[in-house]
């Protein structure tokens, strides 16, 4: 076969010189093309032939377009040749046919078979390397994928990718010369790849069935990285219309959906989702992604955290495309598009079927929940849409966490408003949301549950009843002495993370503000009988608040837990429930601080307590507002020690003594309850 071909060439080249005078010795071509034949009969490639013939080719490009196609379509045939691939890059042919194509356009037969070439000798050869130094390391180099992404020829090849006449040959080019080759893929994602695919795929006149996967790999590799500025905004439809293909494999639409997931991390492509009512379309290919993602899924009841390596990329990939809804459904433009009433929210509200995969129901809980961001949406999607329900539906299943994770969310979103916490909190919502509580190998969803209590909680006395039923109505039973809150301060003497530690303790102090407040629409019976049932059941309610006041990184935090102690050294059985957080030395020692403004050995208190939170430390507050706060727990630590010694509660009588010494110091006169900071 590769005698023939020099032997066609040799033809060439006879008919060139008979017809046109050139400045070449003929008869030397020749001759380097008859010993390269019988040098091929033995497996050998005559390199120099191969370089004699590149410097004849020169002289046929300006003048001799008909010859030079004749030769360049042999070697295109050739070059099919994984045998003969390395020849073209080390004689020099290759990077003259890269020249040949910079200098033409449209549909011409020297571009066409120019392209062959270039495209074949880049197509496995990976085997042929040379080095090249970055940061005093070697790296292996394609010769041949390395000339066809210079800065000479790489622009051109991207520029006749906009042309739908040649895609059928210029698409498998680039796609041989980036395939496994990170070098090219960053070179050509560089030089607008993207772009020019996108204005490809845009084009009426392009059929892109049968480049159908070529296109979506060179789409996937040409984004990530890549800055979109340079991409129109409707680039993002021409995604959506490709993946809305007939024809589209599955392997083909995660690459799409990749592709897709880079532009929708650009507030820009958000709106002009929301803008043109592409959201639907969105929501679609989660609904066609679903069966991907689950057939490509291990057989379990859990998320597949370390499976195979496709089910992980199908999986990250849905996961992307939900986040990127999660946050197109956060903006305001959003929710002014797309009102309760409308189609989508429909479609949403049915994913929150128990029978749903469970990326769909994430997907809607998260939108959801993003939309239920006033009281009127809010209440309507209770009172009207009974999603609430749903949610605690989802709730029963704990089989998949990050669903869990997504409703309880969801559900803590419902219940801001003051109307709709009575109706979401029930005696089975409570029950549900303590299930979690137990779930010690995921914090997260610990802490989301113990923040929906806190909300629930929040001005609904009703509620604060259901968590202090028994976990039993039997009298025999050790579980009629528990109560769903022993369960939750089990949960704080258990769990090692701290934000979970806050929340728990910034529930109890929502308890007593909820009790407190409601005792002025209550009989006093009521009001005492909630009061006794909290400290004869809970003896140590007082431990997370404790825990609040002995660190002073959130300042806020620290303030909420002085006032909840003082509220609850009101009562006589309040202030013996307090007294037992202070007979710790420790706790004892934060209190004379905060009342002196000194620590106990004499210096300045400094910060204490976890660092895991950054919100409303001292770092991020003003000074007048530090010092503001700090002048607030010092009056509610003043009247914390005021009930204390009136209600004659049990301590350590070192510490009374202390006591009595810093309201003496401090001139405070004890009365009555004293008046609370707030």
């Amino acid at each position: 076969m590769a005698e023939r071909m020099f032997a066609s060439l040799g033809v060439v080249v006879q008919h060139a010189a008979e017809e046109h005078e050139l400045d070449v010795d003929v008869q030397e071509v020749l001759n380097a093309l008859q010993r390269a034949g019988e040098e091929s009969r033995r497996g050998l490639r005559d390199i120099e032939a191969l370089s004699i013939l590149r410097t004849f080719l020169g002289q046929l490009l300006p003048s001799n377009p008909q010859d030079l196609l004749e030769a360049a379509s042999i070697l295109a045939n050739a070059s099919r040749d994984s045998f003969w691939r390395p020849s073209f890059g080390q004689s020099g042919l290759l990077d003259f046919f890269l020249h040949a194509q910079t200098i033409n356009d449209g549909e011409n037969g020297i571009l066409i078979q120019s392209l062959r070439i270039i495209g074949n000798a880049c197509a496995d050869t990976g085997l042929i390397f040379v080095t090249w130094q970055q940061g005093g390391s070697d790296f292996p180099t394609d010769i041949n994928r390395e000339l066809a992404i210079s800065q000479a020829y790489l622009p051109s090849l991207v520029r006749h990718v906009k042309n739908p006449r040649l895609s059928n040959i210029i698409i498998p080019v680039i796609y041989n010369i980036c395939n496994d080759y990170e070098r090219a893929q960053h070179a050509f994602r560089m030089h607008g790849l993207c772009p020019a695919l996108i204005s490809l795929l845009a084009d009426p006149q392009f059929d892109a069935v049968s480049l159908l996967t070529y296109i979506c790999v060179l789409l996937d590799l040409s984004t990530e990285q890549y800055d979109l500025v340079a991409c129109s905004d409707h680039s993002i439809s021409t995604l959506v219309e490709l993946l809305q293909h007939d024809d589209i494999e599955p392997d083909d639409m995660l690459l799409v959906v990749n592709a897709m997931n880079v532009f929708l991390r650009h507030e820009r492509f958000q709106r002009y989702f929301v803008e043109h009512d592409l959201v639907n379309i969105l929501v679609e290919v989660i609904v066609r992604l679903s069966p991907i993602v689950t057939a490509r899924a291990p057989q379990t009841n859990l998320p597949s955290v370390g499976g195979d390596a496709d089910d992980e990329v199908s999986s990250s990939l849905q996961g992307a495309m939900i986040h990127a809804l999660s946050d197109i459904s956060a903006t305001s433009d959003f929710a002014e598009k797309y009102t309760i009433n409308s189609s989508l929210v429909t479609t949403l509200t049915g994913w929150l079927g128990f029978t749903q995969p469970q990326q769909i129901q994430i997907c809607a809980c998260l939108m959801l929940g993003n939309l239920a961001r006033s009281d009127v949406v809010c209440q309507e999607m209770v009172n009207r849409l009974g999603l609430h329900g749903r949610l605690l539906e989802l709730l029963e299943d704990q089989i998949h966490p990050q669903v869990s994770y997504a409703a309880l969310g969801f559900l803590r979103n419902l219940t801001l408003p003051t109307e709709n916490k009575g109706v979401v909190g029930t005696q089975r919502s409570v029950e549900l949301i303590s299930r979690f509580w137990s779930v010690d190998a995921n914090p997260q969803i610990q802490h989301a549950s113990v923040s929906l209590l806190r909300q629930l909680l929040n001005g609904c006395i009703g509620n604060v009843r259901w968590l202090l039923d028994s976990l039993s109505t039997d009298q025999d039973s050790p579980a009629y002495e528990k109560t769903y809150l022993s369960l939750l301060l089990l949960l704080f003497r258990r769990t090692d993370d701290a934000a979970t530690q806050f929340e728990i303790a910034r529930t109890v102090a929502t308890i007593c503000r909820c009790i407190s407040s409601s005792s002025q629409g209550l009989p006093l019976e009521s009001t005492n009988a909630i009061w006794h049932r909290l400290y004869g059941m809970h003896l140590d309610i007082a431990t997370p608040l404790a825990m609040m006041i002995s660190q002073s990184r959130f300042p806020i935090l620290r303030s909420e837990g002085w006032f909840a102690l003082a509220l609850m050294a009101r009562t006589r059985e309040g202030s013996a429930a307090v007294s037992e957080v202070f007979q710790q030395l420790e706790v004892f020692g934060v209190l004379v601080t905060t009342i002196t403004g000194q620590s106990t050995n004499g210096s300045e208190r400094r910060a204490s307590g976890p660092t895991t939170m950054s919100d409303n430390s001292d770092s991020d507050s003003r000074p007048e507002q530090v010092e503001e706060m700090k002048a607030k727990d010092r009056e509610n630590a003043l009247v914390l020690v005021n009930e204390l010694l009136r209600h004659t509660v049990r301590l350590d009588f070192l510490l009374v003594g202390i006591l009595r010494q810093l309201c003496s110091h401090l001139s405070f006169v004890s009365h009555s309850a004293g008046a609370l900071s707030l």
